[in-house]
């Protein structure tokens, strides 16, 4: 039997883990000779705490930590924190590339007629008020008194993972990052990709870039295209030819009714190639990104970092992002074994895995795994997860959409704060 894809790159990261000490990657530059000697926290406990969520305060997780992993001992958040500045946010982001390089070469993900539905959005990430995280990612705010990073993903549509990760400063355009996107998908194929993306994304200067550099694309155009609106009274399906900066381009028009609203899609793939309707069905699925964005911040609380300086929060961030393409990869194979079961019952509804309950169960077997060197019981351990994800499946119950309900007023003092922080 071949081993399922969330397997696979569970194992992988764990590997690379156990071998972290040897990376030449992983201190930062001027402390090379950190974790050579023989102290509670070594780098294989630093990088696994990094890359486990901090659902908890980071006093309580140490503590877990130490009675489950470190024979009793724990050690203090001062000793954590220290320690942790000397891991190199950049040897994080390898964890998180290493995996998508094997999703893509040897993951055989769906796509359509050949290309990796892609969709980009920006995403604000709050983190807190230092001096340290103002001066790397700046402020939003009426006041620009709330520090803000500007993070972004390219994000497959169809099989729910993402293929690069950016974050930044505040001040940066989402078409900066989007650009940073381009760069990385370069590197396996540009003519594998079609790149989805909202209305503030179009330029004449962006499509040219993504024509020139073998890009396919589906873009929304926004209202202040008129010079283009404009001439699609009469038609829903046009070609239109500019000229930018000595270079003539081609591309085509699309309009669509859009919740009882008429829009227009932009593309450079042609008619037979891609119908209008198809066109729609692709642009419709661009809002998976925006889920994407809520499972992070929920589900994995992506804003709730336990570090307060640059470091802590870009390493955190990949580390995140990496745990959430493992969770999709576990939560695909259970969906392909849920479908198979449903073909052989007579149920009303298609079913699909529970993701809250199931990323509850991935995240803890996982840190277990780590520190398992038997083979046999770290295989046992994997397979309760799968099975327990194929076990805990919900209906999906097409066109369903509730209706809001009126927030409650907020009490005038919070019971709550956040955990990581305390």
């Amino acid at each position: 039997m071949l081993m399922k894809i969330g397997r696979i790159l569970g194992e992988a990261i764990i590997v690379k883990i156990k071998h972290c000490k040897e990376s030449a990657t992983l201190r930062v530059t001027g402390h090379e000779k950190s974790f050579t000697r023989d102290r509670k926290l070594t780098a294989e406990r630093i990088v696994s705490m990094i890359i486990e969520p901090a659902k908890q305060s980071l006093q309580t997780r140490l503590y877990e930590f130490g009675v489950k992993f470190m024979g009793g001992e724990f050690a203090t958040k001062q000793a954590f924190s220290k320690q942790r500045q000397f891991v190199n946010p950049d040897y994080i982001r390898e964890f998180y590339d290493e995996n998508v390089e094997v999703l893509i070469k040897d993951g055989e993900l769906i796509t359509f007629k050949g290309l990796h539905l892609t969709a980009v959005d920006g995403m604000r990430i709050a983190c807190e008020n230092t001096p340290d995280l103002i001066g790397t990612f700046g402020c939003s705010g009426s006041k620009k008194d709330a520090c803000t990073a500007l993070a972004s993903a390219a994000y497959d549509v169809i099989e729910r993972i993402s293929f690069d990760c950016q974050i930044g400063s505040y001040s940066l355009s989402e078409r900066d990052l989007l650009n940073k996107h381009l760069d990385r998908l370069e590197v396996f194929g540009a003519e594998k990709f079609l790149i989805i993306a909202d209305r503030g994304y179009p330029s004449y200067d962006l499509m040219g870039t993504l024509i020139d550099r073998k890009f396919s694309f589906v873009l929304r155009l926004s209202e202040a295209w008129t010079n283009i609106i404009s001439q699609m009274d009469d038609s829903s399906d046009k070609m239109f030819q500019y000229e930018y900066k000595g270079n003539t381009y081609n591309f085509r028009v699309l309009k669509i009714e859009l919740k009882d609203k008429l829009e227009y899609l932009v593309t450079n793939l042609d008619r037979a190639f891609l119908s209008l309707d198809e066109a729609k069905h692709i642009y419709s699925l661009r809002w998976n990104v925006e889920t994407f964005y809520g499972f992070l911040k929920t589900e994995l609380e992506l804003e709730n970092f336990s570090g307060k300086t640059t470091n802590a929060v870009l390493q955190e961030f990949y580390a995140t992002m990496t745990l959430a393409n493992l969770c999709q990869c576990f939560i695909n194979d259970a969906d392909a074994e849920i479908t198979a079961r449903d073909e052989h019952n007579d149920s009303i509804y298609a079913h699909q895995a529970n993701r809250r309950q199931c990323v509850g169960r991935i995240v803890p077997v996982f840190l277990e795994c780590v520190f398992t060197n038997n083979k046999r019981k770290r295989d046992c351990l994997w397979k309760e997860v799968e099975q327990f994800c194929e076990r805990f499946s919900e209906p999906i119950r097409p066109g369903r959409n509730p209706a809001r309900k009126t927030p409650r007023d907020k009490k005038f003092y919070a019971n709550a704060r956040k955990p990581g922080l305390s």
